[in-house]
């Protein structure tokens, strides 16, 4: 388990919730999830909603997700 899907599974998110509220693709969520480089921009929604509902920030660099340019 990656530390952005621990993350989510703590915010209480599902993969759909989390791909709804961020508006970022469902594919891309589990992309994050594998591991598996996105682009920065998509991370840092992903990360936004994510933060909201922990009450605490984090961030792509804070949870390691691999991002593109």
């Amino acid at each position: 388990m990656t530390a952005f899907e621990k993350a989510r599974i703590d915010a209480g998110l599902t993969i759909i919730q989390l791909s709804i509220e961020s508006k970022v693709s469902r594919s891309t969520i589990e992309k994050m999830e594998r591991n598996e480089p996105v682009r920065a921009e998509l991370a840092t929604r992903a990360c936004r909603v994510i933060s909201q509902y922990l009450g605490r920030e984090v961030t792509y660099e804070s949870l390691g997700i691999k991002v593109i340019s």
